[in-house]
């Protein structure tokens, strides 16, 4: 069964890093064992690896933007 979480880098003050992988952000961060509201103290995040899903669908929009 294909994975249906997103793996995300978080990046905050101070320079510290969490990977971690959710459903959204949100998710992700309570996984971690943060707050969802953390959110707003991150420096930012990045998205490392989709999940299958949101791939297609981001491929999917391409092709109708071509």
């Amino acid at each position: 069964m294909a994975d249906t979480t997103t793996l995300y880098r978080f990046h905050w003050p101070g320079g510290a890093t969490n990977e971690g992988r959710g459903e959204d952000v949100a998710d992700a961060l309570e996984k971690l064992g943060f707050g969802a509201a953390s959110e707003a103290a991150l420096d930012y995040y990045e998205v490392i690896e989709e999940s299958i899903s949101d791939s297609e669908r981001h491929e999917m929009l391409k092709r109708a933007y071509q």
